[in-house]
């Protein structure tokens, strides 16, 4: 592993937006959207899709047809027109779609893989609270400079990726050494914040992390998601390690991270 004076770097972004001054060039990017496109894409690799291939528009979702992928859309929460299928979690992981491959596109998600992809990222994996463990585990195995990518609502603040953003955070800049042969252990910390946004995401995470349901009922998207009587996504979506799995983006297509 490469020695990094105090700690190896790790940041979080508020949104892809973010990513033009806090650039992922050279870092690790691990995008977050909880509510919903990342937990859909783990909770349908669990489940055994194959694939999830992200792209920006409607139009490209469905022209992926050709080639065997199932089309996938979401925009502003609901299910796109013309679309048989949107990014619920719970319906990626009926066996209808056991080997099969997808092709989505949604309104915050597959933008900031994107935009993660552009910055220059060297990795790129989409985690959920589903796969919580399973992904920090991922991260402590392999530790490198990190940015937690939150996808953020339509170029904004999002409250659901932040919480996960500090419950990595919390876990990989607290790890101080461990029994196991799989993780580092060197008495010192693995991973140092880089600057206040960490904190802020710790901050959030340790005032909430023993109701995460409740927690998840403050953000905005949740009133979005509930009103359109998706409540049943968001309950799947806050089931902590219920599909021990990560994504892991390898050539265009993200695949099954364990």
């Amino acid at each position: 592993m490469e020695s990094y004076h105090g700690g190896i770097p790790l940041q979080v972004v508020f949104t892809p937006e973010e990513l033009g001054e806090t650039s992922a060039e050279g870092f690790r990017a691990v995008v977050l959207d909880v509510l919903r496109a990342t937990s859909a894409i783990c909770a349908g690799l669990h489940a055994g899709i194959t694939c999830f291939r992200p792209v920006l528009t409607t139009e490209e979702s469905l022209a992926l047809a050709d080639q065997g992928f199932i089309p996938a859309a979401e925009r502003g929460g609901l299910r796109a027109p013309g679309f048989e299928v949107g990014n619920s979690p719970l319906v990626f992981c009926e066996s209808r779609f056991r080997g099969s491959k997808v092709a989505l596109t949604t309104t915050n998600g597959t933008r900031a893989l994107w935009a993660a992809k552009k910055a220059g990222a060297s990795e790129i994996l989409a985690g959920s609270f589903l796969g919580l463990d399973a992904l920090m585990l991922e991260l402590l195995r392999q530790p490198r400079p990190t940015v937690l990518l939150c996808s953020g609502w339509q170029g904004k603040f999002s409250w659901e990726d932040t919480l996960l953003a500090g419950a990595l955070a919390e876990g990989l800049c607290s790890w101080i050494n461990s029994d196991s042969q799989d993780l580092p252990s060197n008495g010192a910390l693995v991973y140092k914040a880089q600057d206040d946004r960490v904190q802020a995401a710790r901050s959030l995470w340790q005032q909430h992390r023993h109701d995460l349901q409740s927690a998840m009922r403050l953000s905005s998207h949740y009133q979005r998601l509930a009103s359109a009587g998706l409540e049943k996504d968001i309950v799947f979506c806050a089931e902590l390690n219920a599909c021990p799995v990560f994504g892991r983006l390898v050539g265009e297509d993200l695949v099954l991270g364990t």
